[in-house]
């Protein structure tokens, strides 16, 4: 049944079990609900009596049918947002309907570099030598050494450029937290005169209890700073992680990007909804640019992964609005 799992138990299983892109979203995220016990959990949000899961279980390969057989019996309408190809076959045997929603993205650290004709990579040189030129400096501190009014500030000015202007996203993007968490990586970015004018955020990617990697979570900068500031985080994000070891850096996932719904009983509205909406400019421009989004991702030459969408009750509509209200877009 639903309970209150304590954070340190779920900080446990995350240790252990997460190795997948919004692992630390799922146990520490504002807003959701928890489901399960000491040997595993999913978390989701509840919208208009449907539970709409967030990704995959945080729990050990061999319990998570169990979790999930126990959730779907109990709650009923449930929706799985985001979830890899082995929970979306688990569901599958449940007689749900799977939809591809997107493919996730990540590069290999251990041979990655900075040349190459790539798009991104073009853009990680340049950007690394013009903040050298233009006195800009990124560096991994606390958020305890920036003042909060100066994180405030470069949060506040970023989002006014963004199509939803008034308010954080949630559910499938975790919401900026402005203080510092455990093993979350927090980089900030001054101009010549110390003045912060961008920070990016990585989550951690977890497997038998360390850090084999991180999720690029947030990335935000003053509209007056630099265009490549944030490529230049991401240099300097990937010379660290790789000197550290580390294996993998996720880049999240390209919306409702790159579907052909061949492998499971696909429902024929929800994919004609999702490429409807991929191609529609007016979609594009005022609720989120997907295309957008997705050309950024891809030209990072990295690997991409298709998540899926998994549903066991219709009509099938009314669902994809109630996601859209638990990412806050409605």
């Amino acid at each position: 049944m639903t309970i209150f799992i304590q954070p340190d138990i779920r900080r446990s299983l995350l240790r252990q079990y997460g190795d997948f892109a919004l692992a630390y979203s799922v146990t520490f995220q504002t807003g959701l609900e928890h489901f399960g016990d000491e040997s595993g959990f999913l978390s989701y949000r509840a919208v208009g009596g449907t539970a709409l899961v967030l990704s995959n279980p945080v729990a050990a390969p061999d319990k998570r049918r169990a979790l999930i057989n126990r959730f779907v019996k109990e709650k009923g309408d449930v929706c799985f947002w985001q979830i890899s190809r082995p929970i979306a076959e688990i569901l599958a045997d449940l007689g749900c309907w799977i939809n591809e929603m997107g493919s996730e993205s990540h590069v290999d650290l251990s041979n990655y570099n900075f040349a190459g004709p790539a798009a991104a990579k073009r853009n990680l040189r340049r950007a690394y030598n013009r903040m050298v030129e233009q006195g800009y400096t990124t560096r991994e501190c606390s958020v305890a050494s920036v003042t909060l009014q100066e994180l405030e500030t470069v949060s506040t000015q970023w989002r006014w450029t963004r199509s939803v202007k008034n308010r954080e996203m949630t559910f499938l993007v975790r919401p900026v937290v402005l203080e510092d968490e455990p093993d979350v990586r927090k980089f900030f970015t001054f101009d010549r005169h110390g003045q912060l004018v961008a920070f990016a955020f990585f989550d951690p990617v977890y497997d038998a209890g360390r850090v084999v990697g991180y999720l690029c979570s947030t990335r935000r900068r003053l509209p007056k700073a630099d265009s490549l500031v944030g490529y230049a985080q991401m240099h300097h994000a990937i010379e660290l992680f790789q000197q550290e070891g580390r294996k993998y850096l996720f880049l999240g996932l390209s919306p409702i990007a790159d579907i052909a719904d061949t492998e499971f009983n696909y429902h024929w509205l929800v994919r004609r909804s999702f490429r409807f909406a991929y191609a529609n400019s007016l979609v594009n421009r005022f609720l989120f640019p997907i295309q957008k989004l997705t050309m950024h991702k891809g030209s990072f030459s990295g690997t991409a992964t298709q998540s899926y969408y998994a549903f066991n009750q219709c009509p099938s509509l009314p669902r994809l609005v109630k996601v859209l209200r638990a990412c806050t877009l409605l």
